[in-house]
Parts: C-alpha cells; sequence; structure tokens
C-alpha cells in the first residue's frame, strides 16, 4: 500500500467556474452597475434643469415675438410669490390670450425676478439682464437677456453646496 501518493482523478480541462470566480464577476458587474447609475441620475438632473431654463428663455422669446406682432410693448414678470411667471400689463388681452403664465418649477432657485418690458420694436428693457438658475446641488445655468431682445441659455455649471 503507498500512502504517500495522492492522485485525484479530477482533469484539467474539467469545464465550469469556481464560486470565486463567478463572485468576483457579479462584484465587478455590481460595481458598473452602481457607477451607471450614478452617472444616469446626475446627467438626468443636469439635463432637467437646463429645460427649465430653457422654457423660462421661451417665455421671454414668446412675449418679445408677441409685442413685435401686436406692436404693443408688454411686461413681462413675476406673481407676488413668484410661482408664476407670465405678461402682467393690465391692457394686453391679445398677447395674455396667446402666452399663457409659466409656472415656475417646484426645486428651483432664480437668482433674480426682474420685470421685464418688452417695446413693440423687440427691445427689451430689463432691471437684472442674467437671471441664474439654480438646484439644491449648486448647478447653474445663466440666461442672459440682452437689449436687443434677445434671451440666452448659457452652460450649465457644477457649483458647491454650502450648508
Amino acid at each position: 500500500m503507498n500512502m504517500g501518493v495522492c492522485k485525484s482523478n479530477s482533469k484539467k480541462s474539467d469545464a465550469g467556474f469556481s464560486v470565486i470566480e463567478l463572485g468576483v464577476v457579479v462584484l465587478i458587474a455590481g460595481v458598473i452597475t452602481a457607477a451607471s447609475v450614478v452617472m444616469f441620475s446626475t446627467g438626468k438632473a443636469r439635463y432637467q434643469l437646463r429645460q427649465k431654463a430653457e422654457k423660462i428663455s421661451w417665455q421671454i422669446e414668446r412675449a418679445r415675438s408677441l409685442a413685435v406682432k401686436y406692436n404693443q410693448t408688454l411686461t413681462l414678470g413675476f406673481s407676488s410669490e413668484n410661482s408664476l411667471f407670465g405678461l402682467t400689463c393690465t391692457s394686453c388681452s391679445g398677447p395674455k390670450s396667446e402666452l399663457p403664465s409659466l409656472r415656475m418649477p417646484t426645486g428651483v432657485n432664480l437668482s433674480a425676478y426682474p420685470t421685464i418690458t418688452i417695446r413693440g420694436n423687440g427691445t427689451i428693457s430689463v432691471s437684472n439682464g442674467t437671471i441664474v438658475v439654480s438646484d439644491s446641488q449648486g448647478r447653474q445655468v445663466p440666461i442672459t437677456i440682452a437689449n436687443s431682445g434677445r434671451a440666452i441659455v448659457g452652460d450649465l455649471s457644477e457649483g458647491t453646496v454650502i450648508h
């Protein structure tokens, strides 16, 4: 009897993975999935903030278009509680019927709530030419209102949140 030699019947070419190999693959897949979810949610929040700034800019552009159409001076501003953004002029029923007020989205802060005067030739007078739209994460999108009547949405920037 030879007790010092132990032979295994298994061959090196046996197919299959060990539990450790499968665990490593599952762990790597989990890390990649978690990173993707974080990146997607950040990208989605950035996109949504930009879209909110675009809506405000569109409201200004549309009011300008109506001022030219009606050849009338229009006033665009915010409601007393800053929840609505629309035409505030009293003698502009035609344009008001074509441009409903924009309900300000939740979770968004503005750096200013200006009153904008738009003349019939399309030029704009505004007390503060830049409105910065920001969210609770410190992301910011500037809207620049030029005297010529253009509202330009700038690039989104990441800020820091101070608690």
